[in-house]
């Protein structure tokens, strides 16, 4: 039984010995698991955390690291418990040490006396054994987060040697000697991305539970702000925002990052306030009460933790399905780089159609209003589908995959031309001979309201072919027509060689493939368009994982490097770096 889900995990907890690397270190040599390490640093660029809860020396073990050719590895746990004290206690006191909840953390050991000891003393810690981890990686994909400047990494260790220094003073000693400063800032527009994420992640300091689907408009029409806040360790960054209804004074959003979690910051700013009316909804772990005296406002703070690398002022979207993602983890950057990937939304929709050329075009073709009309009229497509930046004319380089394109099933609405895609290409829900399949799986309650909307979908759309070669070239050359002119697009093509490894609505695809790829490669030669093909990458059928469109971790490495040396050729200076992966 699955004891865990990464899509909800903001730590994992590592034991070593077996699961970490193989082999016991008090009973001879071990040897690191390159897959495990290539792991650990995805999760670092999803933002989620890693830590270490070991019977072990800790000199010992720090030897191994360094003598392996593994230091980099050490900086990058947090908290790291390593001694001969039982476990349960230990992950609890990591677990409370980093603020955050049991639910939030996933233990990986091999003794199953171990995972049950940690699951007495945390009744909601999520828990896997090392041939887990194997999965766990492959779903890694569904967590749309990415923190590529390892932002909340800086902030946990701020956090650990803040949680080493006040054990030698009392708390109210320690943060007045902690220098806390914070500011309060109003043009949240301007940096509505990044309030955006922390309304979506804060949970155990976030006061009304509001997930603001109309947040910018929230903004514009009441009173809001974001703090920022400093001590002597470090730069917080953005580490809470309030909006103020300014009709009635009630507090509409009040949230804070855990990591501020009890510097007395949300105490401070809601008495600052004046303390308006709050209807606290749900648990927090804090209380309002009282006026701490040891912060001080000041008129300015940087944004240090979100910072980027850049300072040439160079922007690259990478736009597509899970081949760009896995690509995106080999890779370094000195420039501002803008994500685009398939996520699961707060309606827990699987938001995929959005890097499908019709849709790309047709969020910027139509008003919102036409959307809004396209999205309501059958159960999809979601909303959410039409969110994009694609059109921004600040972007050097967009990286397209098209592997979308051919297995999704596409239409076309008689009418107006608008655009859905449902279930794949090789199944036409218009063609009533495909309806008793389409319908077989669902409950019999059910097949009737189905069957008369698929009457009605019939009504109003057309299929647009297996692969809809003419319709994918349309939306191609609508979108090189509207991309800024200083905007450079490089398409990737879905692999030609065939494999046994096939899921549903991926057969024959490498066929169809070969179809669309010939009318894209003549498109691209056309329009001075870069291509990358994925079968210049495909050595053998292990290349494949689960069918045609997932790659072993090789293609991903070799996709990255051609999309480093494309990238810096474009721009005339490196600003992509190509990182081993086993380092």
């Amino acid at each position: 039984m699955k004891n865990y889900d990464i899509t909800k995990a903001k730590l994992i907890i590592w034991d070593l010995d077996e699961t970490f690397w193989e082999g016991t270190l008090g009973e001879g040599g071990i040897k690191f698991k390159p897959e495990t390490i290539r792991f650990m640093a995805e999760l670092i660029t999803k933002g989620i955390m890693n830590s270490i809860c070991s019977k072990n020396d800790m000199a010992r073990v720090q030897e191994e690291f360094i003598n392996n050719g593994f230091k980099n590895l050490l900086d990058l746990f947090v908290f790291p418990s390593v001694n001969y004290f039982p476990k349960g206690e230990r992950i609890r006191e990591i677990i409370n040490s980093m603020n955050l909840k049991e639910e939030n953390v996933i233990f990986i050991d091999d003794n199953i006396s171990n995972l049950n000891e940690a699951k007495f003393y945390c009744p909601k810690i999520m828990t896997a054994m090392p041939e887990n981890v194997t999965k766990m990686a492959e779903e890694l994909y569904l967590v749309n987060d990415y923190d590529f400047e390892h932002t909340r990494l800086k902030q946990y260790k701020i956090l650990e040697k803040k949680s080493a220094a006040l054990k030698n003073s009392s708390n109210e000693d320690f943060l007045r000697d902690s220098g806390i400063k914070i500011c309060i800032k109003t043009d949240c527009l301007e940096n509505i991305e990044r309030i955006k994420k922390l309304i979506l992640r804060t949970n155990q300091l976030n006061f009304t539970k509001f997930r603001d689907e109309n947040i910018e408009e929230t903004i514009k029409n009441n009173n809001a702000a974001y703090i920022i806040a400093e001590d002597k360790f470090g730069n917080y960054g953005i580490c809470g925002f309030y909006v103020i209804d300014k009709n009635t004074n009630k507090l509409i959003h009040f949230l804070f990052s855990c990591r501020i979690m009890n510097m007395g910051i949300e105490q401070f700013v809601y008495s600052y306030l004046g303390k308006p009316d709050i209807e606290i909804q749900g648990e927090v772990a804090s209380i309002l009460e009282g006026t701490p005296d040891w912060i001080e406002i000041v008129e300015n703070l940087d944004i240090k933790p979100v910072e980027t690398k850049a300072e040439n002022n160079i922007n690259i979207l990478f736009k597509g399905p899970c081949d760009l993602y896995s690509a995106l983890s080999y890779i370094d950057s000195d420039c501002n780089i803008d994500t685009e990937f398939p996520y699961w939304n707060k309606q827990l929709v699987y938001i995929l159609a959005h890097t499908h050329t019709a849709f790309i075009e047709q969020t910027h073709k139509f008003s919102s209003e036409k959307l809004n009309v396209i999205s309501n009229r059958f159960p999809f497509p979601n909303k959410d589908e039409f969110k994009t930046k694609f059109f921004d004319e600040k972007y050097n380089i967009i990286f397209l995959s098209l592997l979308t394109v051919t297995h999704s099933g596409l239409y076309i609405n008689k009418h107006d031309g608008a655009y859905v895609v449902f279930g794949y290409a090789d199944c036409d829900i218009t063609d009533e001979n495909n309806w008793e399949k389409i319908l077989a799986p669902l409950p019999e309650e059910a097949k009737a309201p189905n069957l008369l909307m698929l009457k009605e979908f019939k009504k109003d759309y057309i299929f647009a072919g297996n692969p809809p070669v003419e319709t994918v070239l349309g939306n191609l050359k609508y979108i090189r027509e509207n991309l800024g002119a200083e905007t450079n697009l490089v398409l990737i093509l879905g692999s030609e060689i065939p494999t046994d490894k096939v899921q549903a609505g991926y057969e024959n695809m490498a066929e169809r493939h070969k179809v669309l790829n010939a009318g894209v490669r003549e498109f691209a030669k056309q329009n001075n368009i870069k291509i990358i093909e994925l079968t210049d990458f495909i050595k053998s059928d292990e290349d494949y994982t689960t069918c045609i469109n997932h790659f072993s971790r090789r293609v991903y490495s070799e996709l990255a490097g051609r999309i480093v040396e494309i990238s810096n050729d474009i721009l005339k200076q490196n600003c992509l770096y190509f990182k081993n992966a086993d380092s």
